[in-house]
């Protein structure tokens, strides 16, 4: 992939519904203090996106073959079974979020032809362009990028209102470093066929956080502006039908690349020729879960959907970070179970850490795995194990 190419994939990943909903969510930090911890969380977590993609770039292998190195074949399938899980996950969220804003605004139609038809336009999407590369798809963004710039603008002249309920900076800065997170685990399937280096992590990481920082910023600025969410928002607006487009497009080209990932990650389980009857497979599955979707769980769900994948994939990422540093592989080996044990400690750490709210899980997480890891992995190469 192209320079450009790579710049504007990345940047449609990142303008979509949930990153202006999630944003919101800070409105209780204030406009000023929100915006810090938002830019704060980016850095931190786009990081970490750019990072996984220069190592599946460098492997130049796909997001969860690279997992193999680390934790060999069979703990690459568990990856990438968790993986299909939270893309799926992914799709039908963004369905649904895009369903619930479009059913504000066209209130004839219920909530489930809503849903169905998106789900079945994001699982053409993904069958045309396949890996997202095409014209069309860097068109949508662009377009995308000018429709975002109008509901700003009229977003500017709203006036002040009430806010209701908490947040802290920790879960501020923690839930702007999920969204880049999320992505972590399909990043190497374009990377790896990027032209360079920079292609495949600099372009990611300016795009990934100009977009996503700017949804958050938005959504924020209506949550301040307007005490509501952007579902309300949308639903009110002057420009609602272009607001709408926005709906759909960013539904588009932030969606199909989770539905066409999560076939990718699903060769790892299943042997097909292509991704297409995976595709088609998962696709299905997505249309049946978002129509029956308990639309009035949505904010709770995302918040939780969210801390579930920073808990899964951060200490994952942390052992493949570490390794790929430490030029450790072990794709030969059926499973590394010392690296398994350390994730899971790091799994059950991200949790308590999140429960406390004891300043920022990523980071402690991270640091835990590293402390425990590195010198297990030096005392095992010193008893002359076999890590590679």
């Amino acid at each position: 992939m192209k320079k450009h190419t790579m710049l504007l994939l990345w940047l449609g990943a990142a303008i979509s519904i949930s990153e202006i909903y999630t944003g919101g969510l800070l409105a209780p930090l204030g406009l000023a203090r929100g915006i810090v911890v938002i830019i704060a969380g980016h850095i931190i977590g786009t990081g970490l996106l750019a990072f996984g993609s220069w190592v599946s770039y460098t492997r130049k292998e796909n997001a969860m073959d690279s997992v193999g190195f680390s934790l060999g074949k069979a703990g690459g399938i568990l990856v990438a079974l968790c993986n299909v899980i939270q893309l799926t996950g992914w799709t039908i969220v963004m369905v649904v979020q895009a369903g619930s804003a479009i059913a504000g605004v066209f209130t004839d139609f219920p909530f489930w032809i809503i849903a169905l038809v998106l789900s079945v336009l994001v699982l053409i999407w993904a069958l045309i362009l396949g890996s997202p590369a095409g014209k069309l798809n860097e068109i949508a963004v662009i377009l995308l990028a000018c429709l975002c710039v109008v509901l700003f603008a009229e977003s500017a002249g709203n006036g002040g209102a009430a806010l209701s309920g908490t947040m802290s900076v920790t879960l501020g800065i923690e839930l702007s470093i999920a969204m880049p997170v999320s992505w972590l685990p399909l990043a190497g399937d374009y990377a790896c066929k990027a032209e360079s280096g920079t292609s495949a992590a600099l372009m990611p990481f300016i795009g990934y956080f100009v977009g996503s920082v700017l949804m958050y910023g938005f959504g924020l600025f209506i949550g301040v502006t307007t005490g509501g969410d952007i579902f309300a928002f949308i639903a009110g607006s002057s420009f609602r039908f272009v607001a709408c487009a926005v709906v759909v497009l960013s539904t588009l080209t932030t969606a199909f690349l989770d539905l066409y990932s999560a076939a990718v990650s699903s060769r790892q389980l299943v042997k097909p020729k292509n991704e297409k009857l995976p595709l088609l497979v998962i696709g299905f599955f997505t249309i049946v879960v978002s129509v029956f979707f308990p639309v009035e769980q949505y904010g709770t769900f995302l918040e939780t959907f969210l801390g579930a994948i920073g808990m899964v994939f951060v200490p994952v990422y942390s052992v493949i970070f570490l390794d790929f540093i430490m030029k450790k592989e072990r794709f030969g080996k059926v499973l590394h179970v010392p690296g398994l044990i350390v994730i899971v400690i790091g799994m059950v750490s991200y949790r308590l850490f999140s429960n406390f709210e004891i300043w920022i899980p990523t980071l402690l997480c991270i640091a835990l795995v590293a402390v425990l890891y590195i010198p297990l992995s030096l005392w095992l190469n010193s008893k002359g194990a076999k890590l590679a």
